[in-house]
């Protein structure tokens, strides 16, 4: 009874980590409430057990079927192409037997006392079934840090090293369990031993869990924060060319007064007024006329309101452009890249002693060429890979350049970053096709 027990719930987790595996690469899309899932999870465990039992003189025929049960679970689990699923499936299955003989030779040439006989014993065995499984989740940990870096960047090179103890320290108590003890003679030494291995594999995989939920939930605030971030620029943005139709609107009312007003100055044969006043109108109307056009909407709003902005503040903007019309980023993305990058320029080179902000923004070579450079008065603060802001609000600023990065490489572009004590020099290339 105890042997067959231990073999459920070693199949269980055989079953869990098939679909860790999996998952790796395929998101679930099975939307079952969970007692069905869950239920779903243990009938699978068992029926693969009953086929271990029961074709357990047939190797061959024993792995075809639990296959073809995994294939036809994950399958239902995951939705995906059932060709793909029975791809990974099949991966998975040589995995587990690579890293089985893996573990056996291990065992048996590193350490004498595990003789070859002893390999025969129930106990050993499943012990080093257990190891096997350990072994299975570091690969697993490793696949996804190194090899498909799902949610990987979410943690750094010192948090995935710290993470990593557990395991490693798991793996050495399972080795010293198999190597340093003699078989217990009672069933009840037997099963305090298995129960160690088990509680020590069942750690790992909730502590596995447990990082990749945190990681999900790090990931859905991070998305939350990038649509904020985008709602709020976009918001600015409409509101930016709402205020300036207003001012057309004023603008050609206004030109019908003034152009009433030369007509009568004209009928008193007033040269010299005519002349002050026109020059005077034509002072206005260069103030209040969009300068940067590009043939883009968005781009034309968001660049000729930065414009007046630093102009306002006393700094040189110098604009390079082409035609940009048939752009292939989204309005939002347009709004979110140049609000923030020129935010950050205009703050940063009010506080130079030459205040200037370069931007190119063109269309060349089937590439998008966003380019912005501005003055500082000093070094920006780098902590790790991160720039962090100096104003005292860090909940709402400091992670402009974390969003720029993100939609810049949802188009499969990238992002250089130099500085110096006085420039700041932020580029973007994102293939245009």
């Amino acid at each position: 009874m105890e042997t067959h027990l231990y073999g459920v719930f070693y199949t269980i987790i055989y079953v869990l980590l098939c679909g860790m595996f999996i998952e790796t690469f395929e998101e679930k899309r099975n939307v079952a409430k969970k007692i069905y899932r869950y239920g779903a999870w243990i009938c699978l465990a068992a029926a693969d057990y009953a086929v271990s039992v029961m074709l357990d003189g047939n190797i061959v025929l024993k792995e075809i079927v639990i296959i073809m049960l995994g294939i036809l679970f994950m399958w239902s689990r995951f939705q995906q192409r059932i060709t793909k699923i029975a791809i990974l499936v099949i991966l998975y299955q040589g995995i587990c037997f690579v890293i089985d003989y893996i573990a056996v030779i291990v065992i048996s040439k590193c350490f004498p006392v595990i003789t070859i006989e002893r390999l025969n014993e129930p106990l050993i065995n499943l012990m080093i079934g257990i190891l096997s499984q350990m072994l299975l989740i570091c690969f697993i940990i490793l696949l996804r840090r190194y090899g498909v870096k799902k949610s990987a960047e979410m943690l750094t090179a010192m948090e995935w090293a710290r993470f990593t103890v557990f395991p490693a320290f798991t793996i050495i108590v399972l080795i010293a369990l198999l190597t340093n003890f003699e078989i217990p003679e009672s069933s009840s030494q037997k099963n305090i031993l298995l129960c160690i291995a088990f509680g020590l594999l069942v750690m790992n995989l909730v502590v596995f869990q447990l990082i990749n939920d945190i990681l999900k939930w790090e990931a859905l605030i991070r998305e939350n924060r990038l649509l904020m971030e985008r709602v709020k620029n976009e918001t600015g943005m409409y509101r930016t060319i709402s205020e300036n139709y207003d001012k057309q609107r004023k603008r050609e009312h206004e030109h019908k007064n003034q152009m009433a007003f030369i007509a009568a100055l004209a009928r008193s044969n007033k040269i010299d007024e005519i002349n002050h006043y026109l020059k005077e109108y034509n002072e206005e109307m260069i103030e209040n006329t969009d300068l940067i056009n590009t043939n883009h909407v968005i781009v034309n709003a968001v660049l000729n309101s930065k414009y007046r902005e630093a102009r306002e503040r006393g700094i040189l903007f110098v604009v390079k452009v082409n035609d940009l019309s048939g752009l292939r980023l989204k309005d939002e993305d347009i709004v979110l890249i140049l609000s923030n990058l020129l935010n950050n320029a205009i703050e940063a080179s009010a506080e130079s002693k030459e205040p200037v902000v370069k931007l190119k923004f063109i269309r060349e070579c089937n590439q998008i060429i966003i380019s912005v450079v501005n003055t500082l008065s000093k070094e920006p603060c780098i902590i790790g890979n991160k720039f962090i802001t100096t104003k005292e609000d860090t909940e709402n600023h400091g992670i402009g350049i974390e969003n720029i990065r993100e939609t810049v490489e949802k188009y499969g572009g990238s992002c250089v970053i130099k500085y110096d004590e006085s420039s700041f020099r932020f580029v973007i290339l994102i293939p245009d096709r």
